[in-house]
């Protein structure tokens, strides 16, 4: 399934048994359920989604941490790699949350984009740091879009 939203197409579904939500076109092996599909759909029309009909993909044990502690960071709310770290119960692995969160598979349902620098700036989204990048954009979009729904 191809989601088209505002700041670019999303593919969301089956890779090899494994689900995959990532920005841009790609061929997947089928359908997302149409529980996750309506899901994303309304969480890009301004409705607080907190938590995604998605099971966490097959990882080490400390992405694997880092990840579920990515989902429980609240919708609309930001923290940092050492925050994240801390979470996922080794606070000096800020660096390593920070790589769990740059090889996330499924953009959005595990919120990476909520994990910010120490100092509460954009650093990285999608592996890429620039701060003009099209990646650092998106995730300053998804913060922009959750803080405003949330507001309302």
């Amino acid at each position: 399934m191809i989601l088209e939203t505002d700041i670019g197409p999303i593919s969301l579904g089956f890779m090899n048994d494994a689900l995959i939500c990532e920005f841009g076109r790609h061929r997947m092996n089928r359908e997302p359920t149409k529980k996750l599909a309506k899901q994303l759909e309304s969480y890009f029309n301004g409705k607080v989604i907190q938590t995604f009909d998605a099971a966490l993909p097959t990882c080490t044990p400390f992405t694997q941490k880092c990840w579920k502690a990515c989902r429980s960071i609240p919708y609309g709310k930001t923290i940092s790699y050492k925050e994240l770290a801390t979470l996922a119960g080794s606070s000096k692995a800020y660096r390593t949350a920070g790589q769990a969160m740059r090889n996330n598979p499924m953009a959005i349902l595990t919120p990476c984009h909520r994990v910010l620098s120490s100092s509460g700036k954009l650093h990285g989204y999608a592996g890429e740091t620039a701060l003009k990048s099209k990646e650092l954009k998106r995730k300053q979009f998804l913060i922009e879009l959750e803080q405003r729904t949330i507001r309302a």
